[in-house]
């Protein structure tokens, strides 16, 4: 009786030193990933884009090493598990070849920066914004909302479209002015409006400009070119619009739209 009470508190100890253990390990990865971030947020001079996957890793690279102190704990002779290893190995590492597969292709992708969360892409005909990247696949969010897991290993061998690599994008709108108005002055006022618009970016790299376009079947057209910071892409275009619509009308410019003559001849 004494024996089943002297086993019964020797494993009781056990498991409370692994539950102890495993505690310890995820607070200890806790402090770590905290630390990296206030480090990287203070010195500013690493741009942290894997916040998500970092902490994944750390936790289990943590979670890994109380494992082996816990199979320490737990089982102080391991030379029979050793030995019931060397029998399963095979069917282990074919059970875990994809997953591993994609494991490696992930660390990959995130030490060679080929793609950050955030970032708009095309990856194996799915277009959209990449939400997070994880050990095993990456999650995309597509233009109309759906959320698309892809796998690592499709991610790293395929081709991929970065739709847009820098914090600025180029955009353009295109204006027609009547036949029966004037070139120069209509240039002028697009140059003034494209000048003063307040949501364009630029820089000695990135000038507006306003181009002529083409003579076409009722106007005369021009493209107005100019940048602008990516998340303000599509709310500067209907913004320019607008002011564009405006200042034509004060102006006395037209904007004129497709007629069709129909000629009527007697019998």
């Amino acid at each position: 009786m004494e024996n089943y009470v002297d086993v019964a508190i020797d494993w009781g100890i056990r498991i409370g030193l692994s539950i102890l253990i495993f505690v310890i390990a995820k607070i200890v990865g806790n402090i770590i990933y905290n630390t990296i971030i206030r480090l990287s947020e203070k010195t500013k001079k690493i741009k942290f884009q894997y916040k998500k996957t970092m902490k994944t890793l750390i936790n289990l690279a943590m979670y890994i090493i109380a494992a082996f102190i816990i199979i320490s704990v737990l089982f102080k002779n391991l030379g029979p598990m050793v030995a019931g290893l060397g029998v399963s190995g095979i069917v282990i590492g074919l059970a875990v070849k994809e997953p591993l597969g994609n494991l490696i292709d992930g660390i990959l992708i995130m030490m060679n920066k080929l793609v950050v969360e955030g970032e708009a892409v095309e990856i194996n005909n799915y277009s959209g914004s990449i939400i997070e990247i994880n050990l095993n696949h990456l999650k995309l969010k597509t233009w109309d909302g759906q959320m698309i897991d892809i796998p690592n290993t499709v991610v790293w061998n395929s081709s991929i479209i970065h739709y847009w690599p820098e914090d600025i994008r180029r955009n353009e709108i295109s204006v027609g002015i009547s036949y029966d108005d004037d070139i120069p002055k209509a240039m002028e006022l697009l140059n003034e409006i494209i000048n003063n618009f307040e949501m364009k970016y630029i820089d000695d790299d990135h000038q507006p400009a306003v181009l002529f376009q083409k003579y076409g079947s009722s106007s005369i057209d021009f493209i107005v070119r100019y940048w602008v910071k990516r998340p303000d892409f599509f709310s500067s275009k209907n913004e320019l619009a607008k002011i564009i619509k405006k200042e034509f009308d004060e102006k006395g410019l037209t904007i004129p739209f497709t007629q069709i003559d129909l000629h009527m001849m007697n019998q």
